[in-house]
């Protein structure tokens, strides 16, 4: 039978905590219907999603509610993550992918945001 150190059982209890919570940091941002690049970033990913847990006194205000829409324009793929608006105290703990692609499609008014 293998003995485990002190130290690796800890990081065995940790390391799963730590990699399943990351938490990517983004702004509000606008984007024209259509385009295939914003915020200064060409080739963007478009990801749209709805909300299905948020927490935070600013998120009404951002456009952010459970079980609204609401969109991420990255460099990168599009992925399961927490987002949280930067400056603001709103944070997106859960939600549900609608559409990852290469052109702003999403639907006018829903609230978008830029990982960057």
């Amino acid at each position: 039978m293998l003995r485990l150190g002190r130290s690796a059982r800890i990081v065995g209890l940790v390391l799963p905590v730590l990699v399943g919570s990351c938490t990517v940091f983004v702004t509000p941002t606008t984007c024209e219907r259509g385009s295939t690049s914003c915020a200064g970033i060409h080739d963007a990913r478009f990801c749209e999603y709805v909300a299905l847990s948020v927490e935070g006194a600013d998120c009404a205000a951002l456009g952010i509610a459970e079980s609204r829409p609401f969109a991420i324009v990255s460099a990168r793929a599009c992925g399961a993550t927490q987002y949280a608006v930067k400056d603001h105290d709103c944070r997106v703990l859960r939600q549900r992918p609608v559409l990852d692609g290469i052109r702003a499609d999403s639907p006018l008014g829903t609230p978008m945001f830029v990982d960057q």
